[in-house]
């Protein structure tokens, strides 16, 4: 026994001499713990959905906005040695710089 006098290990009943759960009661729990799983799965679901829709609008947004800055960004000439020069690399912006070009 432990300190409020309760068993360590088991409850001290002989579950042979207890009766049963009703069968009709273990469907009824078992019809409500599904119910409420769906529901939540279901609510989950909506939120990753909605929350991913909103990510893809911003992505889509970024790639308009970068692409627009691509097109000014190639249209202005690099002036000098210290000039940049933009480039696109495996789909990501680069900027080269002077000595990246083997100027000095």
């Amino acid at each position: 026994m432990d300190e409020d006098g309760l068993p360590i290990v088991g409850s001290g009943v002989d579950l042979s001499k207890v009766p049963p759960i009703q069968q009709k009661r273990i469907v009824a729990f078992l019809n409500q713990f599904i119910v409420h799983t769906v529901r939540f799965l279901n609510r989950f679901s909506t939120v990753c959905e909605e929350k991913l829709a909103a990510i893809s609008l911003r992505i889509q947004q970024i790639e308009t906005t970068l692409s627009i800055l691509e097109t000014k960004l190639s249209s202005i000439r690099s002036e000098g040695r210290g000039g940049y020069r933009v480039g696109v690399v495996n789909k990501g912006l680069r900027a080269v710089t002077s000595t990246d070009r083997g100027i000095q």
